[in-house]
């Protein structure tokens, strides 16, 4: 049986998750992540797939080292039964030697890591909700990304690693207090305001 891993990497823009894909042609989707070889160990192999994918050329020893990828959760599995392209999320019941195996693993991503893919692919941040039941463009695996997500909360960091936003959405962190800015004018009463609320 053929063994296939794929990794679900998870990047936020505007306050809202965003997986990052791979399209090929302008036209396909697909995650980071490749088939192993039969002797491969599961994780390390898929380890070296990533590298082959996303990491950049020439750069492995030079700061960068190989496989360093933090492998999470499997998160869901997907069951080929025989050898046309649908796959299924469950063995079928009159089948016994499916032909191929995918996992979708959660990977964590640092807070800065440097990726590079191939010339005629594109890596693109989608948002969930681009994913959410749009079965007739990215297919049923990858739309059902978001289901598979749902079960997690998110805390979105700033580039000073401080939280700013969560999901789902919660007040306020003990000891904020709100501060404005003022971006143009010199409305006295502006002015008071921000004096109030602190801000400079």
């Amino acid at each position: 049986m053929r063994r296939t891993c794929e990794g679900i990497l998870v990047c936020h823009e505007h306050n809202h998750p965003h997986i990052l894909m791979l399209q090929i042609a302008n036209a396909f989707f697909k995650l980071p992540g490749d088939y192993l070889r039969p002797e491969d160990d599961e994780i390390e192999g898929f380890k070296t797939r990533l590298d082959e994918r996303l990491a950049p050329v020439g750069r492995i020893g030079e700061g960068e080292e190989a496989s360093d990828w933090d492998v999470g959760e499997c998160l869901a599995q997907w069951w080929r039964p025989n050898f046309e392209t649908f796959m299924y999320p469950f063995i079928p019941a009159h089948v016994t030697r499916p032909k191929e195996c995918k996992k979708l693993y959660f990977i964590h991503l640092p807070k800065s890591k440097v990726l590079c893919v191939p010339k005629n692919m594109k890596l693109l941040a989608v948002p969930l909700f681009e994913l959410y039941d749009n079965t007739a463009r990215y297919g049923p695996q990858l739309s059902a990304i978001p289901h598979i997500l749902s079960r997690y909360n998110f805390e979105f960091v700033d580039e000073n690693g401080g939280v700013a936003a969560m999901t789902p959405g919660a007040g306020a962190p003990d000891g904020y207090v709100p501060k404005t800015k003022v971006l143009a004018g010199e409305d006295a009463e502006m002015k008071e305001e921000v004096e109030e609320n602190g801000a400079q």
